[in-house]
């Protein structure tokens, strides 16, 4: 009997290609990825596709409208990358029936794939009526950035945005927040000096209107970062001397550097610090949104200076505006946390952000401990209420479309303020 000869797997595979010569789109610029799928002579199936970013939905669209006119493949082999989610590429190979894998190559692209990506972006490439300007390139691949997903492609678009002009400062803040999310502390801090160093004889003669004006911002975000890079490297009083500097640039205080002065001056064991700035806060800000963390760092100073009936008053005010910091601080056992939140001041998150940065503060003071346990104690029938009242507002947020809903949600918002009054919260405890 005569068999039919089986013939061989059929495999795509998957590259791409960075250059580094930007192309226009729109008003903007990007450096162009060219994606490619060749089979296994290296032969491209379909016309490249020329992407801004390596970005994986679109990179599986291309895909499935090749499989569409080509008919699918048994297996595609996929370039690693860091940024790929891997259930994604599963639920694809699962719906498609193909293997996918995955494997490393280098970085440059066969010679062959790079002349014809430089072929391909020549023709899409647009004629210019004048040669671009340096800086217009520059600020039209930092918009690129500021919408790009991966991380690496970020970092060579604000690179080749620097390489057309030093002065993009735009480009350089962006730099140094990257550096600071890695946690690159001392590449960070260079980076957020050299804005500095590049900004500030630029507006020193000026008295802009800082913040609104645009312009002035990769400054105040550079003097920010730096004071924030100063206090990951426990440098507590320089960084409370750049929030100051900041707040006194800036009194409106954009970037909330009020909410860490005091703080950090109870890091540095600064108790007559703290009590200024306190002082100077009542006065300047006196009818500001107060951060929770801001008001058990108030209510801590006031224990440490013996104000017992002042400091039970901000701990009930913070504990008001976040549930989960004194919980978290005693080691109480955890708050529901599907509950519906007033704002991301109130959020779970922010009680962990809290403990992650002062924590400390409470675990070297005693006193200051036993305060809180007695005030969260008292308060403790309040926050069982907002608890409820949340987790029903939570619950009541899926009738949306019931005809009453609007006046309904007033009527919750209304009560949630009430129960989160301080003053309110004060007197049930003593009456």
């Amino acid at each position: 009997m005569i068999q039919p000869l089986k013939s061989a797997r059929t495999t795509w595979f998957v590259y791409w290609v960075d250059l580094e010569e930007p192309l226009p789109t729109g008003n903007d610029y990007f450096l162009p990825t060219l994606l490619i799928v060749c089979d296994r002579a290296g032969v491209p199936i379909a016309s490249p596709d020329i992407l801004e970013d390596l970005d994986q939905l679109r990179v599986e669209n291309f895909l499935l409208k090749l499989i569409e006119k080509e008919g699918p493949p048994d297996r595609i082999t996929v370039c690693a990358h860091d940024d790929w989610e891997d259930e994604a590429w599963k639920a694809f190979s699962h719906d498609n029936h193909i293997e996918v894998r995955f494997r490393d190559f280098e970085r440059s692209g066969p010679e062959e794939l790079r002349a014809l990506a430089r072929t391909v972006v020549m023709r899409f490439s647009r004629d210019e009526s004048r040669d671009p300007q340096p800086k217009e390139v520059a600020r039209g691949l930092v918009n690129t950035a500021l919408r790009t997903r991966t991380n690496s492609k970020k970092h060579a678009l604000l690179r080749a945005a620097l390489a057309r002009d030093p002065d993009c400062s735009p480009a350089r803040i962006e730099l140094a927040d990257m550096e600071y999310q890695k946690g690159n502390w001392r590449s960070a801090l260079s980076e957020y000096e050299e804005v500095i160093a590049r900004e500030f004889p630029r507006w020193e003669p000026q008295r802009p209107q800082w913040w609104q004006d645009p312009a002035t911002r990769p400054l105040l975000r550079s003097l920010y970062g730096r004071g924030m890079t100063l206090w990951h490297q426990g440098h507590h009083t320089e960084a409370a001397s750049q929030f100051e500097h900041l707040l006194g640039l800036n009194p409106e205080d954009n970037q909330g550097a009020r909410f860490f002065i005091p703080l950090l001056h109870l890091l540095d064991d600064n108790l007559e610090a703290t009590v200024a700035f306190f002082a100077r806060y009542e006065s300047e800000f006196a009818n500001d949104y107060s951060e929770p963390a801001l008001l058990f760092g108030w209510a801590l100073c006031r224990s440490q200076e013996g104000d017992e009936s002042g400091a039970r008053d901000k701990y009930r005010e913070g504990i008001l505006k976040n549930i989960y910091i004194a919980p978290m601080l005693l080691e109480e056992p955890e708050l529901p946390r599907n509950l519906w939140h007033p704002n991301d001041r109130a959020e779970p998150n922010y009680g962990n952000e809290f403990i992650d940065s002062y924590a400390v503060l409470w675990d070297r003071e005693t006193g200051a401990l036993r305060l809180l346990r007695e005030v969260w104690e008292e308060i403790g029938p309040r926050v069982t209420e907002v608890i409820a009242h949340r987790q029903k507002m939570a619950d009541f947020q899926d009738q949306r479309y019931a005809p009453d809903y609007k006046s309904q949600w007033k009527k919750l918002i209304a009560e949630d303020e009430r129960l989160t009054l301080a003053n309110d919260a004060g007197q049930d405890e003593t009456s």
